[in-house]
């Protein structure tokens, strides 16, 4: 058996966020001002805010 790096995560997947009103929430990345900016969106209410923990 070969070796496993310590930073190796087998079986996980990327962590879902929803919105209130039961959208899911991804990530877009938006560019402002010059600057790239990722923001989290809701698909259903097209909200938006900095990061997907913010929609509690």
């Amino acid at each position: 058996m070969g070796k496993i790096s310590k930073n190796a995560k087998v079986g996980r997947g990327a962590q879902k966020f929803f919105c209130p009103c039961g959208g899911e929430v991804k990530m877009k990345a938006v560019f402002q001002n010059g600057k790239m900016k990722l923001q989290a969106v809701c698909e259903k209410c097209k909200r938006t805010e900095r990061r997907p923990k913010d929609f509690v």
